[in-house]
């Protein structure tokens, strides 16, 4: 019994590598560049700053932010396509087959980090916490979080409406789609519980990037929730891949505007107040100017 049961828990673990894999350019890539150009200053990209620096030409090897991220695009979306082709039907009956009582206790542990309803009164009280602390990183990932929490609600639903996919759990077959904005109750593509976690990491990483265990130890959260709704039977793979996209996405560019108010707000002497308000069934925030 001991010798099986170990058996089953190693060949979930190895699922669950098979899964990871197509994420790990995802973690990989948001530790080491944004998929937005990151601006030293407004309205100058670094890429023209280093350029100015080095001398003329010096740069002109180098591929340029716009066509990175073109490249990083269409590698994602190759990825997608290969697992939706050739990984979803094997990998979910692979995870279902090998399934095992320790796998479900550890899922329990980790699912919840993934639910909107938790992380979004979590990131208030990040908020709340870096205003009393005088934290502006502890502030600014509360704030980017919350922001990014709501514009990736909305994204999410958005995709769920326009494909209608079906679960694994409903049918076997991962090629099952509704279509656009019809009256359906499957709506499996995105996991919003992998988008939402991913939205949550991204916020924490890029804000503490500088430090080396905080970026891996987020975006390896955030896998795990996704790996969570595979193992639950609710979602299929490549569910778990778009989620984990449309929460990176989501978070870089709520932090791209981030850091754009609050550059012209210090160029002009003034600063913006941020604080969430949060109630139940909505959230919001309220600011205030101060010049």
């Amino acid at each position: 019994m001991i010798a099986s049961g170990f058996l089953s828990t190693s060949m979930f673990l190895q699922a669950c590598l098979l899964i990871a894999t197509p994420l790990l350019p995802l973690s990989t890539l948001a530790q080491s560049q944004s998929l937005i150009a990151t601006l030293d200053s407004i309205g100058q990209p670094i890429h023209l700053q280093a350029e100015q620096e080095a001398g003329p030409g010096r740069l002109r090897g180098d591929l340029s932010p716009s066509n990175r991220n073109t490249a990083l695009i269409a590698a994602g979306v190759g990825f997608w396509t290969v697992t939706f082709l050739l990984f979803d039907e094997p990998v979910q009956k692979f995870s279902q087959h090998y399934r095992s009582t320790l796998t479900d206790h550890i899922v329990k542990v980790v699912e919840p980090l993934g639910r909107q309803g938790y992380l979004m009164p979590a990131a208030g009280v990040v908020v709340a916490s870096g205003m009393l602390l005088r934290d502006e990183k502890l502030q600014k990932v509360g704030i980017v979080s919350v922001g990014s929490i709501l514009v990736n609600a909305a994204a999410t639903s958005t995709l769920k409406r326009s494909f209608g996919r079906h679960r694994p759990d409903v049918s076997p077959e991962n090629d099952r789609f509704d279509g656009p904005f019809r009256n359906t109750q499957h709506n499996s593509l995105p996991s919003s519980h992998t988008s939402t976690a991913f939205t949550v990491a991204t916020s924490v990483a890029t804000v503490y990037r500088e430090h080396k265990l905080i970026p891996p130890l987020a975006y390896g959260v955030a896998t795990l929730v996704g790996l969570s709704r595979v193992h639950d039977n609710v979602h299929w793979a490549t569910d778990v891949m778009k989620g984990a996209a449309v929460g990176y996405l989501s978070a870089k560019g709520v932090n791209y505007l981030y850091e754009l108010a609050n550059q012209r707000l210090m160029n002009r002497k003034q600063k913006l107040l941020m604080a969430p308000n949060l109630g139940p069934g909505n959230a919001g925030f309220s600011a205030t100017l101060v010049f």
